[in-house]
């Protein structure tokens, strides 16, 4: 029974960065099964992201009401948000290619430009002759602009069918 007065006060008085979904899960349950009250249990637990807010609200009011053992829920519910997080991590970590590549993409012509200057072409006598020269460079521009803005709403898209 002492030691279970010192869990409790040891969890009461501690103050707890902020910490994300699984990782305040995993410290709550830790906390209950130190001894701690569930009340003292959360006491200075803040998460960083709202993501995870609804998540742990859940788990603590699913607990209560089914009257289940409220450490190993959390302990259940923590390696399920551990799972969505790294699934996440996973979905930016694949879509970053394609985002760099659409930047790279819309940088070439410009460097096209700038090497055309430095081996001597007249590259604004040829883009304001009125003629083919005026019509491929607003060809290629439409083109770059077109190109950047379907590359933005490809990966735009794939990042809401990923979740």
């Amino acid at each position: 029974m002492i030691a279970g007065r010192r869990a409790r006060g040891l969890v009461a008085t501690t103050p707890i960065a902020r910490v994300g979904a699984a990782e305040a899960l995993a410290l709550v349950a830790a906390r209950l099964r130190a001894g701690a009250e569930p009340e003292d249990a959360w006491r200075g637990v803040e998460l960083v992201t709202s993501s995870g807010a609804a998540t742990v609200r859940a788990a603590r009011e699913l607990a209560r009401e089914l009257g289940a053992p409220l450490a190993e829920l959390l302990d259940e519910v923590g390696v399920g948000v551990t799972d969505d997080e790294s699934a996440e991590a996973e979905r930016e970590a694949a879509l970053a290619g394609p985002a760099a590549t659409g930047r790279l993409l819309g940088w070439l012509p410009v460097a096209g430009l700038l090497l055309a200057l430095v081996l001597g072409a007249d590259v604004l006598a040829v883009a304001s002759d009125a003629g083919v020269g005026t019509a491929s460079t607003a060809a290629g521009l439409v083109l770059v602009l077109v190109g950047q803005v379907w590359t933005r709403a490809l990966v735009r898209t794939a990042r809401k069918a990923a979740r």
